[in-house]
């Protein structure tokens, strides 16, 4: 069974006791977070108080009724923003072509047939979910791509421009190919992890396994952040245990993992800082750690670090962009090798250390799932 979490939050609006709690135990079963409502000013109450994923509303309410409350949730909810379906007699035709009219996303009958209406509702909050994406991904073409694109488009111009065939490159402009390889890289970093985001929302992540050696892959992310330590002038520096055991683990998904956590501590350290990446061993897991030397965080930045587009109190120290993906594509990748992560401050010192365990033993869990998110 899905979790409620990812099934989603439905609220039933219906005067009648039995009807609404038949039908939110029934939900309930299924997996589904419900609350319930027995008239219209009631339910209007809840969805301005509330976040739910779709409605399950009544046609025939006294007081305020279906159709009524229908029109006044439209003026501030859209139907791809919050879905609703409505429950009508199956002699009500008219009524259900006037609340198609008035915004109805579906409609069903009554007697309920259960497995139709749980059939509707899937198909609404995956097509809210659809919708959803749409949005973000042009939230991030609009914000995040366009700004490092034109910065990219302008300095391709100004190389073309000045720089004839032939010609040899003064330092300016080859100074301008390193910010056109960088932004591009910000920018296939950001899809990356937009795409890959939701492939595990999706439950369409698939771990490729074989035996790994943690200390190298470390060492391997820390070489190729060299230059963009020195370019802040950030000391990088490594301390793994020699005595680390392989792992059976997906490679590229452990070095995005990893490539993250130091990425970011060069991110968001000022100049002159330290970083050290460590390796350890303790209770039959690897640990690895970034351990900065910055400002540290804040008691709500660890209420949310983790999160899907958490924005910490800090930002970048050298204008770098960020999709706010990051952490939470790395707690993802690392709960599915069956590990933990995490971070604290550090105490006495400044900055911070991230963490993430992986067990030695136990195998890593392959993220293959059927279309009803169980797992395989």
């Amino acid at each position: 069974m899905i979790k409620a979490k990812e099934q989603g939050h439905l609220l039933v609006v219906d005067d009648n006791e039995m009807n609404r709690d038949l039908l939110a135990r029934r939900l309930r079963r299924e997996g589904y977070l419900v609350d319930i409502a027995e008239e219209g000013y009631q339910a209007l109450d809840m969805i301005r108080a509330g976040r739910f994923d779709l409605i399950l509303l009544d046609v025939m309410m006294p007081g305020l009724s279906g159709l009524e409350m229908l029109a006044m949730i439209r003026k501030t909810h859209s139907l791809a923003d919050l879905p609703v379906i409505m429950t009508t007699a199956k002699d009500q035709s008219n009524d259900i072509v006037e609340g198609l009219q008035r915004g109805a996303n579906d409609y069903v009958t009554k007697p309920i047939d259960m497995p139709v209406l749980l059939a509707r509702i899937q198909t609404h909050l995956k097509l809210k979910t659809l919708s959803q994406l749409k949005d973000e991904f042009l939230r991030i073409a609009s914000h995040d791509l366009k700004n490092p694109l034109s910065t990219v488009l302008m300095s391709v111009h100004i190389v073309r421009e000045r720089v004839p065939v032939g010609a040899v490159m003064q330092e300016q402009f080859y100074q301008m190919l390193y910010f056109i390889v960088k932004h591009s890289e910000d920018m296939q970093r950001i899809i990356r992890d937009f795409l890959d985001f939701q492939a595990m929302q999706d439950g369409m992540m698939v771990l490729n396994l074989s035996i790994m050696q943690l200390n190298q892959l470390a060492a391997e992310v820390v070489q190729s952040n060299t230059d963009y330590a020195h370019s802040k002038s950030i000391s990088l520096m490594t301390e793994f245990d020699d005595h680390t055991p392989t792992l059976n683990a997906d490679d590229a998904r452990i070095r995005q993992v990893i490539q993250n956590l130091v990425g970011n501590a060069i991110k968001f350290c000022p100049p002159a800082s330290l970083v050290i990446v460590r390796t350890r061993v303790a209770d039959q897991s690897i640990i690895f750690e970034v351990c900065d030397s910055g400002p540290g965080l804040t008691d709500e930045d660890m209420k949310s670090v983790f999160s899907k587009y958490s924005r910490l109190s800090n930002k970048p120290t050298g204008g770098e962009k960020t999709s706010g993906l990051g952490l939470a594509i790395c707690k993802q990748m690392v709960a599915l090798h069956g590990g933990q992560i995490g971070v604290f401050n550090n105490g006495l010192n400044p900055g911070a250390t991230f963490w993430f365990s992986l067990p030695v033993e136990s195998p890593a869990i392959v993220a293959t799932r059927d279309q009803s998110g169980s797992a395989n």
